[in-house]
Formats: structure tokens, sequence, C-alpha cells
């Protein structure tokens, strides 16, 4: 029974370090996972820019191939090239197709900013997880060293 009485000590002070270390490693374990949802979420807002680019240069392509068949549909009526009607609908078609262009465009820059606020906000809380986990593991190191001081270091009670 003595021995165990002289090793509680000792247990309490490894129970205490064992704590601390798992809140610790958990901090760090929780900012890892959380910098790869943010590297995640990055790659989703890239990948949405470059798709909208696609669709705006498909756009402007099926634009480009909508005005070459309205020249087509106009010269083999007999209207010439600098028609007032052929002019006004050339350019319609390029306003609407240039319109179109740039709405793709925009959709996909609008979704790759969601995607990348909502990166910087991982990475933010990544880093407050990790500050947390740090308090908490030196809170738990605090009150550990403190119990074991009460009740191994400290004054003795006398009357008690």
């Amino acid at each position: 029974m003595a021995v165990l009485s002289a090793a509680l000590p000792y247990v309490a002070a490894a129970s205490t370090v064992l704590t601390t270390a798992a809140a610790y490693q958990q901090s760090n374990a929780q900012k890892t996972q959380l910098e790869a949802v943010a590297r995640a979420r990055e790659e989703e807002a890239n990948a949405e820019a470059a798709e909208s680019q696609r669709a705006a240069i498909i756009e402007r392509r099926k634009a480009r191939n909508l005005m070459s068949r309205a020249r087509a549909v106009s010269a083999a009526s007999g209207a010439g090239a600098s028609d007032p009607t052929v002019v006004n609908q050339l350019a319609d078609i390029e306003t609407q197709g240039e319109l179109n262009a740039l709405n793709a465009m925009y959709s996909g820059n609008t979704a790759a900013r969601g995607y990348r606020r909502g990166a910087a906000i991982a990475r933010n809380e990544a880093d407050a997880t990790q500050t947390a986990g740090y308090l908490g593991a030196a809170s738990t190191a605090l009150d550990g060293a403190n119990s074991w001081y009460d009740k191994y270091g400290g004054k003795k009670k006398y009357g008690t």
C-alpha cells in the first residue's frame, strides 16, 4: 500500500502530461483538417473560374457562328453587307453574344469568390482552433500542477 501511495503523485503528473499532450495533438489535427478544407475550396474556386472562362469562349464562338450564318443568309437574299438592316442584326447578335459571355464570366467569378471566402473562413477557423487547443492544453497543465501542488506539495492542513 505504501508503494501505491508513493507512486500516486507520479501517476497524477503523468496523467496531466498525457491529457495536455492529447489536447495539443487534437488542436493540431483539427487545424490540419480545416486547412485541407480551405485548400479544397480554393481548388473549387479555381475550377469554377476556369469553367466560366470556357463558357465565355463558347458564347463568343456561338455569336461568331451566328453572325457568319446571318451574313450568308443576307448575301443569299441579295442584301449587301452594308445594308442597314443587316448591320443592325449583326450588331445585335454580337452584342448579345458578348453579353452572354460576360454573364458566364460574372456567374463563375461570383461562385469562385464564394468558395474563396469559404476558404478564408476555414483558415481563420483553423488558426482559432489551434489557439484554443493550445490554451486548453496550457489550462490542463496548470490545473494539473495546481492539483498536484495542493495534494502533494502544499502546506499541510492541521486539524483536519
